[in-house]
């Protein structure tokens, strides 16, 4: 398996997402990646797990964020009315999983989102126990 990219994703949403409890990621617009990515825990200069970015839903209404509490874990009163409120595009996710060891990467300036990873991590990647496991 080769990944690529590599979504920035800050806690606790990246660890719920790894432990398999949260399988939507929400952001502010859609996406169109699919396949593999790498997960990097926001300011750690590391990957940290991987999974797979199987399709993107929304804008999602009120009732679709109330009624899918238990995949993406944002309590209501903040996507209506506090921080995430527009944040109403899932990100689904499947299979992930926390690597072995984390691996470093370099952050290219104006990275916020995604991060473009260099054939060193692919590799370390790629060799890492947990994701051999799901290959």
């Amino acid at each position: 398996m080769k990944i690529e990219k590599a979504l920035i994703i800050d806690e606790p949403w990246i660890s719920k997402i790894m432990n398999g409890t949260k399988i939507w990621e929400m952001r502010k617009t859609s996406a169109k990646q699919r396949g593999w990515i790498g997960l990097i825990k926001k300011g750690s200069g590391h990957v940290v797990g991987v999974a797979r970015m199987i399709g993107a839903d929304g804008p999602l209404s009120d009732q679709k964020m109330i009624d899918n509490a238990d995949k993406h874990h944002i309590p209501s009163d903040t996507f209506l009315t506090g921080k995430f409120s527009k944040h109403r595009h899932a990100w689904i996710m499947s299979n992930a999983v926390r690597l072995h060891r984390p691996v470093h990467y370099q952050h290219k300036s104006g990275a916020v989102i995604w991060v473009a990873l260099d054939q060193h991590v692919s590799e370390a990647l790629a060799n890492d126990e947990a994701v051999k496991a799901i290959a």
